[in-house]
């Protein structure tokens, strides 16, 4: 069984109708044997961008489009996975906004798990910190055999960390991916469109469904006009690339 180190971070505000109204959490599959490999491509980034090696890497500071359509090509060389999932928060009536990351991230670590099985893998799972996460409540939300609404199977996931960003360079990539996103659902252009276009080989599909993998829209309620004009936009340059 080949083991795959998964980073994990967060775009948005999760606040109900006073944040914003995408909050999205995005995981990064690597094959561990891959991890180092993977890592110095944020190296060749922070070289191309002039900083610092040792310093973060944060998309919101990025300067310039070139720098950023930069990365997304960088990240598209990569021999990864990306799932999303992408919450409406103004379709959300019911869950306190401090209960969101904690619920909705069940839908995350469920396709990691669906992943794992597709490939016969374990996941070490690497979270960037938040103030509000607990390995130990997290752990036992996994464990929780009682939640009827996902099939997470415990069985694919070998441990789970919780590390500040600064300390993992694939978090950091994480982060930019998840920025990414929600910028491109955030402005709903073109321009920002195109970020994800690059890495859109990096998304989880299957059986070209890529709503139900990676880039899975909740609640079900919600019409998300934007993430439905990304998707056309990604199947309207597939077909154009696409020979006769």
């Amino acid at each position: 069984m080949k083991e795959y180190n998964v980073y994990i971070d967060e775009s948005g505000d999760e606040g109900i109708n006073k944040g914003s109204k995408y909050f999205i959490l995005t995981a990064i599959i690597v094959e561990k044997t891959k991890d180092l490999e993977s890592s110095r491509v944020v190296d060749k980034i922070k070289e191309n961008l002039e900083m610092d090696k040792k310093s973060q890497l944060h998309w919101k500071l990025l300067k310039g489009l070139p720098n950023k359509r930069m990365i997304m090509s960088l990240v598209s060389t990569l021999d990864i996975k990306i799932i999303n999932v992408i919450i409406d928060t103004r379709c959300i009536k019911v869950i306190p906004s401090n209960n969101i990351y904690n619920y909705f991230s069940g839908y995350l670590y469920e396709r990691i798990c669906w992943y794992m099985n597709e490939v016969n893998g374990i996941a070490n799972i690497n979270i960037s910190s938040r103030g509000n996460l607990s390995k130990a409540k997290l752990s036992a939300y996994l464990n929780n055999k009682n939640h009827k609404k996902f099939n997470i199977d415990t069985s694919r996931i070998k441990e789970i960390k919780i590390i500040p960003n600064v300390r993992k360079k694939l978090l950091q990539l994480a982060d930019c991916c998840c920025s990414a996103l929600f910028q491109a659902l955030k402005y709903n252009n073109k321009t920002c469109y195109e970020y994800i276009n690059k890495i859109k080989d990096k998304l989880y599909i299957k059986n070209n469904n890529l709503l139900s993998y990676g880039l899975k829209l909740v609640p079900s309620n919600s019409k998300a006009i934007e993430l439905y004009n990304l998707i056309e936009y990604l199947n309207k340059e597939k077909s154009e690339l696409s020979p006769d």
